[in-house]
Order: structure tokens, then C-alpha cells, then sequence
């Protein structure tokens, strides 16, 4: 079936028409004219997948991964870096306008890596160990452009051996080396050296040294269960936006929901107050309190809980930062925020759907300012910084 590409939907995937059913297709972008097969049919659309390239969008380019076409990963390595950024955009004022009615020019900043970024990379096993296809099968590569020589080399060093018994497997890069997790059983005897630390089924069973990550001058210890930004060159540039749109002063008291392991609290400490950060993964906990006693930082200080229960006694203070999971804000939690009388709220979010879908129950706040940050070139994924204050 011969289909013209219209326009892209936000996760990248090419749109096209056959009477006047929408038809998406992964990994073709605006301006193609392509060979699709259907592959799923629904009432009001249809999937379809790539068949061929019968003619080149003017902003099509090559990817330089030869899994491209199959892996679930990348979905946008076929346009241009400076397209990618203009589709990033694009998608945040189409999604800003459409669901609150808001027309916005958003600040754009650009990744410092445009691949070799990520800091973490998820293999999973189903008879062979890699990444998982659009089809929702295993790809076996060589190697993820995305990440690291060093973290590519572990990989296929442990895919060499017996991984009949490995189901997941997790390898995160830190400034000084690599942390293995494991959900299964391996061998690790020919692996530790290249390993700081190796876990299997959440439990420790090799460690040589703790792994850290800088943030400009802040040390952050790093363990299995950390969760950081993904783009470690780009992280200080998402902070940085934080500390602009505070605009935080020394008598700042200021709230960290969904804190992690304090790399936000502890990145602004020295602008503020105090901090105080809240977050429900026990692990984050005690790692943000080392990392404050790492960097000597005593102004901050971390609760471990549900943000969702501790929100009535909690949240107070004048300025307020979230940076909650893909799902974004519960309800309760936004209506304590509402209530709360804090004049500045700066929202971070990995998912601009749910941003404006709590933008909008946060009626007592008003827009002021959006940045768009790339932290996942290559892919549809986008990074937004927002900065609400309280209505007169």
C-alpha cells in the first residue's frame, strides 16, 4: 500500500490517510511517500509498518544505528538534530494550545551529546539479551549508539557467556565506571573488572567502589536503585533552569517533591534557606542524605513517604518544585498545593500530556514561562521546566 506521510504524531510515529482512516506508521516522518502493510487494524485508525521508502521527505536523513528500523528505542534518529528539536516544540505548544488554550513561545536548550548521552541502559532476555523491537521482540546488537564504548563492551562481553538464566539486566554508567544489575543468575567472575559494583536480584554481590556523578560541583553517589536524568552531560542545564526560574534568595524555605536522591534539593541548596524533600523510595532517602554529608550541606534535610499522604503537613514554605513520575500529580496533592499560598511553583516533567493535565486542575496558578530541554535526543521523548506563580 502506497501512503503519503502527512504529519507526526507526539511519540514520532509518521501519519498518513487512506479514506480518511489514519493510519500511523513508525519510523517515517512528514513529506514521505512509502510502501506500508497493515499490521493492526482498529475502528478509527489503523498501524502500519514500513515497508519501503518510496520517496525521501526533503528532512529525511540516514540514521547512523543499522537497528533503527526494528528497535523500540530511537524514533526520530531519521530527521535532523535541529528537526528534532522543532518537533520537541512543536509538540509542546500543540499540546499546550489544544488542552488549556494557551498559545507559548517555550525556551529551547539544546543536548550537549547528541548520542554516547545515556547514563542507563535496560537489556532484556528472551532466548537472546538486547533491546526491545517495535514489535515488542528482542533485538540483538553490537551496539546502542546512545550509550558509551565501556558500557557497549560490557554488554557484549556478558552476551558472549550464559545468559540462559538472566531476565533483565541493567548497566548504568557513572563517572568512574559501571554499575551491573541483574534480575536472574550469571557468572561474574571475567566481568568485575569492568564493574564498580554488581547486584543480582537486588542484592549487592560484588563491590569494588561506590560510583558518583558531578553535577557541576555537587558529588552524587550513585547505587542500583538511583534514580537519575538519563543525559548526564545535559543535567546541569536542566537544574540551571530550576535555580533561573526560582529566583531564589537566601530566606527562600523551599519544598522538593518527589526528591530522589536529592539531586535537585542539593543543586539549589546554597541559592536558599532550606530545602526539604520528600520522596517514597527508602533507598533515595538514605542515598540523599549521604550525598548531603558528602558535600557537607547541612541546609537540606529529606522525609521518606508517599508525597500524596504527607502533603497536609508538609508543604509549606514559599516556593514549591515537583518533579514527579511520567503520571504526574495525584489529586489530593493538588489540591494541598492549591491551598498551600506558596507563590512559586516550578513543575519539571518528562511528559507533557500529564503537565498540562495538572497545569489545569492547578487553578490557583498561572503560567509564566516554558522551557523545553532535550535530555533524550534521538527520541520522541521530551523534558519541560514550567514555572506557575499564584494568581492576584
Amino acid at each position: 500500500m502506497k501512503l503519503n506521510i502527512i504529519d507526526m504524531d507526539h511519540s514520532g510515529n509518521g501519519i498518513g490517510k487512506i479514506d480518511n482512516k489514519v493510519i500511523f506508521v513508525p519510523k517515517t516522518i512528514t513529506g514521505d511517500i512509502c510502501d506500508v502493510e497493515i499490521i493492526k487494524s482498529y475502528k478509527n485508525y489503523d498501524i502500519g509498518r514500513l515497508k519501503k521508502i518510496v520517496n525521501d521527505s526533503p528532512n529525511r536523513i540516514n540514521s547512523l544505528c543499522p537497528y533503527y528500523n526494528i528497535c523500540g528505542g530511537c524514533n526520530i534518529s531519521n530527521l535532523d538534530y535541529d528537526k528534532q528539536l522543532e518537533f520537541k516544540v512543536n509538540k509542546v505548544k500543540n499540546i499546550f494550545k489544544k488542552y488549556l488554550n494557551i498559545d507559548i513561545e517555550p525556551n529551547v536548550i539544546d543536548s550537549n551529546l547528541k548520542y554516547n548521552y545515556r547514563n542507563k541502559i535496560t537489556y532484556h532476555n528472551d532466548k537472546k539479551l538486547g533491546l526491545v523491537s517495535i514489535d515488542n521482540d528482542i533485538v540483538d546488537i553490537d551496539k546502542c549508539l546512545l550509550v558509551s564504548d565501556k558500557v557497549n563492551d560490557l554488554y557484549n562481553k556478558i552476551k558472549s557467556s550464559d545468559i540462559s538464566k538472566i531476565k533483565k539486566m541493567v548497566i548504568k554508567e557513572c563517572d568512574n565506571g559501571l554499575i551491573l544489575d541483574i534480575l536472574g543468575d550469571i557468572n561474574i567472575d571475567n566481568i568485575k573488572e569492568e564493574c564498580l559494583s554488581i547486584y543480582m536480584n537486588d542484592k549487592c554481590v560484588y563491590k569494588k567502589e561506590d560510583g558518583y556523578i558531578f553535577i557541576n560541583d555537587i558529588k552524587y553517589m550513585v547505587s542500583n536503585k538511583s534514580f537519575f536524568q538519563v543525559n548526564t552531560s545535559n543535567i546541569y542545564k536542566l537544574y540551571d533552569e530550576i535555580v533561573k526560574y526560582g529566583n531564589f534568595n537566601k530566606n527562600d524555605e523551599v519544598i522538593d517533591l518527589y526528591s530522589g536522591v536529592g539531586s535537585i534539593s542539593l543543586y539549589i541548596a546554597k541559592y536558599v534557606k532550606k530545602v526539604l524533600g520528600i520522596e517514597i523510595i527508602n533507598e533515595a532517602v538514605v542515598d540523599a542524605n549521604n550525598n548531603a554529608k558528602i558535600n557537607n550541606i547541612n541546609n537540606v534535610s529529606f522525609i521518606c513517604g508517599d508525597v500524596s499522604e504527607l502533603a497536609d503537613k508538609n508543604i509549606h514554605g514559599n516556593k514549591i518544585i515537583v518533579d514527579p513520575p511520567r503520571i504526574g500529580l495525584d489529586k489530593h496533592t493538588i489540591s494541598v498545593i492549591n491551598n498551600s499560598n506558596i507563590n512559586t511553583l516550578i513543575y519539571v516533567s518528562c511528559d507533557p500530556m500529564t503537565l498540562v493535565r495538572d497545569i489545569k486542575s492547578l487553578s490557583n496558578y498561572e503560567i509564566k514561562v516554558v522551557s523545553v530541554i532535550d535530555m533524550f535526543p534521538q527520541t520522541h521523548h521530551t523534558e519541560c521546566v514550567c514555572l506557575l506563580t499564584l494568581k492576584n
